[in-house]
């Protein structure tokens, strides 16, 4: 006892959360004031109703902020307990469980609950106290919260006394579900303190993630190098995950990178391993999950996918990129079914090269590239007396692709050229949902000087693995702001090779029953 003597004669005028003169069971409060190895004191002693074999519950005091207002929150996280072994007048000495010496530090809050004898009843003939007047109902109508308040405050609510690990989870489980909300950076921002205090408080263990199977995935075995490669996988279990994380690195690098997926209703999570991890000879990836309590498990073991070189060429690419040099030519006829008597000409020949690139980061793609486009008529009822009207239009373009989020991108074309009447110029926006090389949908619309507009809704797939299959129905006036036309378009790839895909384009297009026809068009892709 001497070195709690001594330390109570030192810590005699330190504050003590003193508990109110009552003679019933009551929760007393206190500090951790001191930890040595496995024994920490407590300014708690015989005098608030401290014994030995006393048990304490030691809490984290931590600083929060409100995930609506930002306002700072003072809040609690459970550490753990232990058993008071020495009690002295005005300070007690408890051990510490093995698992939680490192956590616990000075400043730390314990409580304990202390029994005291029950309260003195009133006199049977003592007059009963008067009963306080109902309060008038509040008829005021309910705040209304939108859904994504709602989201973020329920997270918010559920968390009270809840442990670090558990904190983490659930944030890292609404962002996977609500990576668009306007609450998510503020999110991000508070999950990064969180983990934060979680590496002091908690260093992780090595080796210390359990092995479950509560994801089904059917793994890929290949993969082209640069090419985001897209993962989707199915909880068995979808209530007990809260988060995932996918964790990928090139084979043969020291350390691994994480990406946390996103859940797609209720049981799918979607991620994809990036264009820059995608490297010969390979690349790995396996993936974690966390429930409810912050425990991680190993849903799916390290997998190896392999990456195709590029032979000689790809010492010279730089790692994470792709080529792809693209010729087409389209020849559109509207007119082939038109028996109509007189010249009913309506005709036009498309002609483009370009080039793409892709940085493999959040710019998808970036193409330049020229053109030609000639025509003729435009007019779905004109018998032309002479030349039908002509239109031409040489030109050049750059575009760029982003991805906004990793199957969503956008990608914007600027056209300038001459034509006709002189210089002219154009613009094109495309919106695609899913990956250029995996099956996509998309949402188009040009205009182009002299020429008129395009727009279309196109679907890309490749049902086949070697045989990209592109279906599209667009409405345009081209060649020369005419009438309205609809077109519907096939274009059938081959990957004759990983560096030649040659193309055939069909089509059936018209401005009229009566005025249709047929159109096609050859292709060639070259990649590297």
């Amino acid at each position: 006892m001497t070195r709690l003597s001594l330390l109570a004669a030192v810590l005699v005028a330190a504050p003590v959360i003193a508990a109110a003169p009552a003679r019933a069971d009551e929760i007393a409060r206190g500090v951790v004031v001191r930890v040595e190895a496995d024994e920490i004191y407590v300014n708690l002693g015989a005098r608030a109703g401290i014994s030995e074999g006393a048990r304490l519950r030691i809490k984290r005091p931590i600083a929060v902020r409100h995930p609506v207002t930002r306002a700072r929150i003072v809040d609690w996280l459970p550490v753990g307990a232990a058993d008071v072994t020495s009690a002295g007048d005005r300070l007690s000495m408890a051990v510490l469980e093995p698992a939680i010496v490192r956590q616990v530090k000075v400043g730390d809050i314990v409580e304990i609950y202390v029994v005291r004898d029950e309260r003195v009843a009133p006199p049977d003939d003592a007059p009963d106290a008067p009963d306080a007047p109902d309060a008038p109902p509040d008829d005021r109508p309910l705040p209304e919260v939108d859904a994504e308040t709602a989201a973020v405050l329920a997270v918010w609510h559920a968390q009270r006394g809840a442990t670090l690990p558990a904190r983490i989870a659930a944030w890292e489980g609404y962002l996977a579900a609500h990576g668009a909300s306007p609450y998510a950076d503020a999110v991000r921002a508070d999950l990064e303190a969180l983990r934060r205090l979680r590496d002091e408080v908690t260093p992780a263990a090595p080796g210390a993630t359990r092995s479950v199977s509560t994801v089904a995935h059917h793994a890929p075995t290949r993969a082209r190098r640069g090419e985001a490669l897209p993962l989707v996988f199915i909880l068995d279990d979808p209530g007990a995950v809260t988060s995932a994380w996918l964790h990928h690195r090139p084979l043969g690098a020291a350390t691994y990178a994480r990406v946390l997926l996103e859940r797609e209703g209720d049981a799918t999570l979607r991620g994809e391993l990036p264009a820059a991890a995608v490297t010969a000879p390979g690349v790995e990836y396996f993936v974690e999950v966390v429930d409810a309590h912050g425990e991680p498990a190993l849903a799916v073991a390290p997998t190896e996918v392999e990456v195709d070189a590029d032979g000689v060429g790809d010492a010279f690419s730089t790692a994470g990129g792709q080529s792809r040099l693209r010729l087409a030519s389209t020849y559109l006829d509207f007119a082939t079914f038109d028996d109509r008597d007189g010249d009913h000409t309506d005709r036009f020949t498309l002609t483009e090269a370009d080039i793409e690139y892709r940085p493999g980061s959040r710019v998808w793609a970036i193409r330049v590239g020229v053109g030609a486009l000639h025509g003729e008529g435009g007019c779905a009822d004109c018998a032309w007396q002479g030349d039908a009207p002509v239109a031409g239009f040489n030109y050049g373009y750059g575009e760029v692709e982003v991805r906004a989020r990793a199957a969503f991108s956008v990608a914007g074309r600027l056209v300038a050229g001459v034509g006709q009447d002189g210089f002219g110029l154009g613009v094109e926006v495309r919106g695609r949902i899913g990956a250029p090389d995996a099956a996509n949908l998309s949402l188009g619309i040009s205009e182009v000087a002299e020429l008129g507009f395009f727009s279309d809704i196109r679907f890309e797939t490749d049902p086949f693995g070697r045989v990209p299959v592109g279906l599209s129905i667009g409405v345009t006036d081209q060649p020369t702001n005419g009438d309205l036309a609809v077109r519907l378009g096939a274009d059938i790839g081959y990957r004759a090779s990983r560096r030649i895909e040659p193309q055939l384009r069909l089509s059936y297009q018209g401005r009229t029953v009566e005025h249709a026809g047929l159109g096609a068009g050859l292709g060639l892709a070259l990649h590297w």
